[in-house]
């Protein structure tokens, strides 16, 4: 297919001979995404400041949430630009910062349910701060690879029109883009099995644990990681159909495919975790920050003393499920 929108040559300053985007993006889909990021940055605002001991998971998706919002603040500009290289760079570059802080935030919550049971450094293959520095790194090297390889995509196909010498050919920049999501899916990949690997051990923990001492609803909290990363990966299935096929193909140049399969997966992601929120797998009887697991008498205790949430009926059942 190719594509198929005007071009300006030579191109006036401060924009590019072709539409950055291969298409204008739309108006409404820039006002919906501003939207419901906003939208959905106020509950993990909520939680930021009324949570202890879960802060800086729901922080992260807030940051995310926001920082998407400005992303999607850049579409705006380039329905309006559809020439313009700078907001296009700053549109790509925020909404590929937002997933770095959704994924960090899905490592940390690993982390924190870990650090709240009782034991449960022995549930984890590696150590719980290792897996979220090793692959937060991983993943703002993957990202910059993306960024980086779809503005050189731009480069070298604006230089077929203006016959500049671009830095890198198009097949080569397409590589470094697609590569760049390749290897974000196999890590995505691997920290899924982590999780599962964590899920099948703590199953195994709970039918031996004492009845008497409260742990996390570590079964419900892990399947939502796993839900989450199963729609962080049909994102990067669809970034990688797009780079094989080719940043200026079929895929790419149709919106719906952004719209349907990259802003819509991630919207379901962190709306999953502002409705569902880490707290209440971690301390579904309430807790006393800094402190694990507790036993059922000690809650009882502090809940009449009012130092700790009473437990709803709910989470109660939910735990005696779970240990069941």
């Amino acid at each position: 297919m190719g594509y198929s929108g005007p071009v300006q040559v030579p191109p006036p300053d401060g924009e590019s001979a072709m539409w950055q985007y291969g298409y204008v993006p739309s108006l409404a889909l820039g006002i919906v995404g501003v939207i419901v990021w906003l939208a959905l940055a106020g509950p993990h605002l909520f939680y930021l400041f009324t949570r202890r001991g879960t802060r800086s998971v729901h922080g992260l998706f807030f940051f995310a949430s926001i920082i998407e919002a400005l992303g999607f603040g850049a579409r705006l500009y380039s329905h309006g630009h559809p020439f313009s290289g700078m907001s296009a760079l700053i549109g790509f570059y925020l909404i590929q910062i937002g997933t770095i802080l959704m994924t960090a935030a899905l490592y940390k919550s690993i982390q924190r349910v870990i650090k709240y049971t009782p034991d449960g450094r022995r549930l984890s293959p590696m150590r719980p701060r290792s897996l979220l520095t090793l692959f937060v790194i991983l993943d703002v090297v993957f990202e910059i690879m993306q960024v980086g390889g779809q503005w050189l995509v731009i480069g070298a196909k604006s230089a077929d029109y203006t016959g500049d010498d671009p830095m890198f050919a198009l097949g080569t920049s397409g590589l470094i883009f697609l590569a760049g999501n390749t290897l974000q899916a196999i890590t995505i990949i691997i920290v899924s099995i982590f999780t599962w690997v964590i899920l099948r051990r703590s199953n195994r923990m709970l039918e031996t644990a004492d009845p008497s001492v409260q742990y996390p609803l570590l079964k419900g909290l892990l399947l939502q990681v796993l839900i989450s990363f199963g729609l962080f990966f049909i994102r990067l299935v669809v970034r990688i159909a797009e780079g094989a096929q080719g940043l200026y193909e079929y895929a790419a140049l149709h919106e719906w495919v952004f719209g349907v399969f990259e802003f819509v997966p991630l919207v379901l992601l962190v709306g999953l975790w502002a409705g569902r929120p880490l707290y209440k797998f971690i301390f579904p009887f309430g807790h006393r920050h800094g402190q694990g697991a507790h036993t059922r008498n000690d809650i009882a205790a502090a809940a009449e003393a009012g130092g700790i949430l009473p437990a709803s009926s709910s989470s109660s059942d939910d735990v005696a499920r779970t240990k069941a």
